[in-house]
């Protein structure tokens, strides 16, 4: 068996906010997940938030995954009509790694109960980058970005440089 955990450089992570009603200053979840980076010693190189549309958040995706190396989405991950996130990164994807959706349902049902099915959370390879779509919700967004995708951010980033 081999290592999980990869040396190299520090990360770069992009945030991404999908929402009609945030904007920098009520977006708790962008901050949670600002704060847990920068707390984790990774880069941050670019926070942006966009509404639920599927064009802006497709043209966001493209621009911000030049500067990262993985890219985390929080918002429009539900059920409702205006939830396009997972929609809008798939049209755009390679490949869908489907463990993460697995995994993030098992931790997200210790809190949240049957609730937890109501979150389509996924992990997508966009031009060989790593790009997570989160709930809007900043305990669920802090969840998969703390148990689930920081653990394996240099893992994850090796395998992508291959």
């Amino acid at each position: 068996m081999h290592d999980h955990v990869s040396s190299g450089s520090i990360p770069i992570f992009s945030i991404l906010t999908c929402s009609n009603t945030r904007l920098p200053e009520n977006d708790e979840s962008g901050k949670v997940l600002h704060d847990i980076l920068k707390n984790s010693g990774v880069e941050v190189a670019d926070k942006r938030i966009v509404k639920d549309d599927f064009d802006e958040i497709t043209s966001a995706v493209r621009k911000m995954i030049e500067k990262c190396d993985i890219l985390v989405i929080t918002g429009g991950t539900g059920i409702t009509k205006y939830d396009v996130t997972i929609e809008a990164v798939r049209s755009l994807s390679q490949k869908e790694m489907t463990g993460f959706m697995v995994q993030f349902q098992q931790l997200s049902y210790k809190d949240v109960g049957t609730a937890a099915m109501l979150s389509g959370a996924s992990g997508f390879i966009v031009q060989r980058k790593a790009v997570f779509c989160l709930p809007g919700s900043p305990g669920a967004a802090a969840l998969g970005l703390k148990e689930l995708i920081l653990p394996e951010a240099r893992h994850i980033i090796h395998e992508l440089k291959r």
